[in-house]
Formats: C-alpha cells, sequence, structure tokens
C-alpha cells in the first residue's frame, strides 16, 4: 500500500493539498455572514452586477489575447530561423489577431444587447441613446 502513495506522489499531494485548501471551507459554511453595509454600487442591483460581469469578461479576455500575441512575438524573434518554431509563432500570432477580433466584437454585440435590455450605463464609453 506505500509503495503505491510513492508511485503516486503528485496524486496523493494534489488531493492533500486540496483538502487542505478546502477544510477551512465546512467551517465557513456553519456560521453566517453579515452583509457589508458598503456594497459596491456595480453589484448593488442584479443589472449592475451583469453588466460589471460583462465588463471583467472582457478585459480579462482581451488582456488574455495581447498576451498571446506578445508570447507569439517573443517566440517568433527566437525561433533563430527554424522553419516550424517560425511557423508555430506566427500562427499564434493570427490566432492571438483573430482572438482580439472576436472580442471586440463580442463587446459591441453584448454592449448593444445590454443596451436593450435596458441595464444603464451599457453604453459607457459611447454616444448616449437618448436625448434629455
Amino acid at each position: 500500500m506505500y509503495a503505491w502513495m510513492f508511485r503516486q506522489r503528485e496524486r496523493v499531494a494534489g488531493i492533500v493539498g486540496a483538502s487542505a485548501l478546502a477544510a477551512p471551507l465546512v467551517a465557513l459554511g456553519q456560521s453566517t455572514i453579515d452583509r457589508p453595509s458598503g456594497v459596491p454600487d456595480q453589484f448593488k442591483t442584479f443589472e449592475r452586477t451583469i453588466e460589471s460581469a460583462f465588463n471583467i469578461v472582457i478585459v480579462v479576455a482581451g488582456v488574455v489575447f495581447v498576451i498571446l500575441f506578445l508570447v507569439g512575438g517573443i517566440s517568433y524573434l527566437t525561433a533563430a530561423g527554424n522553419e516550424d518554431a517560425t511557423k508555430k509563432a506566427r500562427q499564434l500570432m493570427l490566432d492571438a489577431v483573430i482572438g482580439l477580433v472576436i472580442v471586440v466584437t463580442s463587446w459591441a454585440v453584448g454592449t448593444y444587447v445590454l443596451s436593450l435590455l435596458g441595464i444603464r450605463g451599457a453604453t459607457s464609453g459611447a454616444l448616449p441613446t437618448t436625448v434629455e
């Protein structure tokens, strides 16, 4: 039995680590947490929460694709004439640009849908949709 544990060190370490991280959740589930009085404005209503989550997802996706583009560029520069590495780096850069285009398009469509649903502030940075 102990030989199996030594052969499966990584798996056992992962299970033990996950258990150690999850143990406080049991104690947390047994207590009540008072709702803080200073809830940020972007989380006070369901609509604002949806808008904030949408903005966070778009920003994170954009940052990921910019980082992928930079990694592809660095890989391209350090390929040292190796055709296979150059081709992979070029493909990574192309995929990152396509990803950025998809993110920008999804931002435009998502902003339009949120404004159709009446979620205020969805068109932040754009022209106002109503004249007062």
